[in-house]
């Protein structure tokens, strides 16, 4: 990957998120240089931020075209590295994407972006009675406050 492959990948991005949501300076990146688990860090060449699942798809879709590695992270949390950015590639921070979709309570079952946090999960299942979506919804993020069913 060149830095000229870079910058049109950037410029490509940049004409679809936004200038403001698409990073490509180096002190900016170090940001994002890794989630939870900070002994391993990687400077991305790239950190793109949609705001909606058709900008992720758009970027997803621009970096195979290019044949620019990606990956995908959310809030950068996670503690298992697996949201550790490739030196050459860009990453797609998904924590802007914020929105229950549908919360299911008879199928304790919860669909949201990427974006969202386990705590505003379960102040969306607490009219279902339930205190803390991650005990019952089929839902994973943080977690936050006392775990179980209301009642």
């Amino acid at each position: 990957m060149t830095t000229t492959d870079i910058n049109t990948l950037a410029a490509t991005l940049r004409a679809v998120l936004g200038d403001g949501q698409v990073i490509s300076d180096r002190q900016e990146l170090r940001t994002y240089e890794c989630d939870g688990l900070a002994q391993y860090k990687v400077v991305p060449a790239l950190v793109a931020l949609p705001r909606a699942a058709a900008e992720c798809a758009a970027t997803v879709r621009a970096c195979a075209d290019a044949g620019v590695p990606f990956v995908a992270r959310g809030s950068g949390t996670g503690l298992s590295g697996g949201a550790l950015p490739h030196a050459d590639g860009v990453l797609i921070v998904t924590s802007q994407l914020r929105a229950i979709r549908e919360v299911a309570p008879q199928d304790e079952r919860a669909v949201v972006e990427p974006g969202v946090i386990n705590l505003q999960v379960t102040r969306a299942a607490t009219p279902h009675g339930y205190r803390d979506a991650g005990q019952g919804f089929a839902v994973q993020g943080g977690g936050e406050g006392p775990r179980g069913r209301a009642g």
